[in-house]
């Protein structure tokens, strides 16, 4: 006779949009959203794009029914700009999104800082050498942590 032991496993994986404008990755008391900075924000601008106005008020309409008890804005860049450049970059794209969204939920307590290109989540270089615009791509975004 056989015995079957199932196990269960929490898995993260990040759901998108079609476009890439935005991820989501939930576990228990997270929900980090990535915001794509080629879809949601004009080429070195902090302004937001109306798709941006979209992504990040369907994340408002979530939170209205669900408030998160601590909300963290992260701005991050590529490394193209030198860093003083891409630093100031990334903190006026996160103080933009906190500024939107406080301007419709004035109740939450949000911070928002920017990171530069401090913290790269992919290689801006090919292995042989070449520039690789999808790790450049990736590297330029603004991370939305709601704690619950």
């Amino acid at each position: 006779m056989y015995s079957l032991e199932l196990r269960s496993y929490d898995i993260e994986a990040p759901i998108g949009t079609l476009d890439g404008a935005a991820s989501v990755v939930e576990s228990e008391d997270r929900t980090t959203t990535t915001l794509s900075s080629d879809v949601n924000f004009e080429t070195d601008s902090a302004e937001l794009t109306e798709r941006a106005h979209e992504v990040l008020d369907e994340l408002i309409e979530d939170w209205r029914s669900d408030p998160p008890t601590k909300v963290t804005i992260t701005g991050h860049t590529d490394s193209v700009d030198d860093d003083a450049y891409n630093q100031d970059l990334s903190e006026r794209r996160a103080e933009a999104v906190r500024v939107y969204v406080v301007a419709q939920l004035p109740e939450l307590t949000i911070s928002a800082q920017g990171k530069g290109e401090s913290e790269p989540i992919a290689a801006e270089e090919n292995e042989d050498g070449s520039v690789s615009e999808e790790g450049r791509a990736a590297n330029r975004r603004v991370e939305i942590v709601a704690e619950r």
